[in-house]
């Protein structure tokens, strides 16, 4: 739970301020959406003049999400650069790394100054005028919900629909090593309020096209098994993603049937970008620490679920990364030996 000192910032950043401009990292997620939808609402309903404005669009199953608003607008210098000038505040949403705002870099680093981020992703070096930063929050979500409680808000049922999918999709639905007990008194105060938990799963896990099942297919048929079957990897090639129709396509779920291998302790999910970079997912279980490989490569996120983006050859990126997880599990092994 935040402490007070963290509520009081808060406060007071929203108090004087009747501007603001909500971002968050490049290919948002649950929690990345559904903080930037709740929290907008939040500041709406407080008379405030709010806009989300990310990078990307929302990815299809989350769009629903936008049905409560505020929408989300994407990110075009033209349009936005003077908006966000003008704004009084800029709150940056899961995400404290420069980096990781990938367009929209140049623009909110010149706004540092008058940057609110509130993130519980581990952070080192950040460069933001006011921070509330907690990595023992199970979600970014978390953290907004016990901002908006603080600051006396009723809570109603869109801002609760948005910050219930950004907590149940950052802690795999109250599965992953992250989940406090927080996190399921936070779940069950959203209850309350009158969500529907069924629908969030509904809509975001299962409106799979027949093109991401066609990717997944080729993708689960090309496994490869490491360190003794403790590493799963796939591989998704730039022209495989074409022939299967699924450009776009949101494959980090892939990792969720390598992981339940048995015996598997670390999936990795290689893909080729449109732009020739690689993306990589990392999922572990335990105490395997991803993060740290994540970190290795210029990549962030959590113990148990990490990734990366970067630049090089897909089979080259992916032999470096595998070698590096097998050196992760054999100083797991030797430290828990």
């Amino acid at each position: 739970m935040l402490d007070p000192g963290r509520h009081e910032l808060f406060r007071r950043l929203i108090e004087k301020s009747r501007r603001l401009v909500l971002t968050t990292h490049m290919n948002p997620d649950g929690d990345a959406i559904g903080s930037e939808i709740g929290l907008g609402r939040f500041l709406a309903a407080a008379g405030r003049e709010v806009k989300i404005v990310n990078q990307e669009a929302t990815p299809r199953n989350l769009t629903y999400l936008e049905e409560f608003g505020p929408s989300v607008e994407v990110y075009q210098p033209r349009d936005h650069d003077a908006e966000l000038a003008a704004a009084d505040l800029v709150v940056l949403l899961d995400n404290s790394a420069p980096d990781r705002l990938g367009r929209m870099e140049p623009v909110v680093r010149s706004l540092a100054s008058k940057v609110l981020c509130i993130d519980h992703h581990p952070a080192q070096g950040t460069i933001w005028a006011h921070e509330i930063l907690d990595e023992t929050a199970s979600a970014t979500a978390a953290m907004v919900y016990e901002l908006i409680v603080a600051a006396g808000h009723a809570l109603d049922t869109g801002t609760a629909e948005a910050l219930y999918a950004g907590l149940a999709t950052d802690t795999g639905f109250f599965r992953f090593n992250s989940t406090r007990a927080r996190a399921h008194e936070i779940a069950a105060a959203l209850l309350h309020v009158g969500i529907e938990p069924a629908r969030c799963f509904r809509e975001i896990f299962e409106r799979n096209s027949p093109a991401w099942t066609r990717l997944l297919g080729r993708a689960l048929a090309g496994l490869r098994l490491d360190a003794g079957g403790r590493i799963v990897s796939v591989r998704v090639p730039r022209a495989v993603e074409l022939e299967c129709g699924a450009e776009g396509a949101d494959t980090s779920e892939m990792t969720t049937p390598l992981l339940a291998i048995d015996g598997v302790q670390v999936a990795l999910l290689f893909r080729e970008l449109p732009d020739g970079r690689i993306k990589v997912s990392l999922r572990s279980k335990g105490n395997i620490d991803v993060y740290r490989l994540a970190s290795e490569f210029g990549g962030g996120g959590h113990r148990n679920a990490s990734g990366i983006v970067t630049d090089g050859r897909l089979d080259e990126i992916a032999e470096k990364v595998i070698a590096r997880a097998a050196d992760l599990l054999s100083a797991s092994r030797g430290t828990h030996s």
